[in-house]
């Protein structure tokens, strides 16, 4: 099985399936990483499903997501120092051992105190620089400021940005997430417009109009 079709395979795992193959989750509260990277001066903000609920009614959320720019990679390997991490890329996992160098393109990491503790941090390494850039398109780029906003003392990014990240997934989920976000008038055009770009065109229109329409599923990883 290659990268891509072991990706996807692994996406369609439910939860009880997913902890089953690769270990049990107990993922940390944003106020928990906030303390955790309280004196720290890496860039961190929270992404993913629990970014694209700020404002709109709770879920359960199986991990959080925690996004880091690469170039603070080493900070935070020495902030995480009494911490095990493992490259989590396309499906599988490599430890992440102290002095080794990160592989190639990995873009994510786990993160736990040891084999007897669960995961707690779903670490992803954003590339961007000057402005924050969308990995899969980089026509795709706003301001630093218009990327991340704080709720809570929390950095968080935006809803439409972590929207527009999930929708090369196309899971149940993000589609909740969607259905339920809170987006203002500005927001909510840049993402349909944004989505329209990329061909995501169910979900632009779920975007605009609310409704969401019978679909084939977009493209999966």
């Amino acid at each position: 099985m290659d990268s891509s079709a072991l990706a996807k395979a692994v996406n369609a795992l439910d939860e009880e399936a997913f902890q089953a193959l690769y270990g049990r989750w107990a993922p940390m509260e944003p106020a928990e990483v906030a303390e955790l990277f309280g004196s720290s001066s890496v860039r961190w903000w929270i992404a993913g499903g629990r970014a694209a609920r700020v404002g709109a009614p709770p879920r359960h959320h199986e991990d959080t997501d925690v996004a880091v720019r690469i170039d603070d990679l080493d900070e935070l390997r020495e902030d995480l120092s009494d911490w095990h991490l493992w490259e989590a890329n396309s499906g599988t996992l490599r430890p992440l051992l102290p002095g080794a160098h990160l592989t190639g393109r990995c873009e994510q990491l786990w993160a736990r105190r040891d084999a007897q503790h669960p995961w707690q941090l779903d670490l992803l390494l954003d590339r961007s620089t000057s402005e924050w850039t969308y990995k899969r398109d980089a026509r795709i780029s706003v301001s630093w400021e218009r990327a991340l906003h704080t709720v809570n003392g929390i950095p968080y990014q935006r809803p439409e940005i972590a929207l527009l990240h999930k929708a090369h997934l196309d899971r149940s989920k993000d589609r909740a997430d969607l259905a339920a976000a809170k987006l203002d008038p500005d927001a909510r055009t840049w993402l349909a417009n944004t989505l329209e770009q990329l061909g995501y065109h169910s979900w632009a229109h779920q975007t605009r109009t609310g409704a969401e329409p019978d679909r084939p599923g977009n493209q999966q990883m």
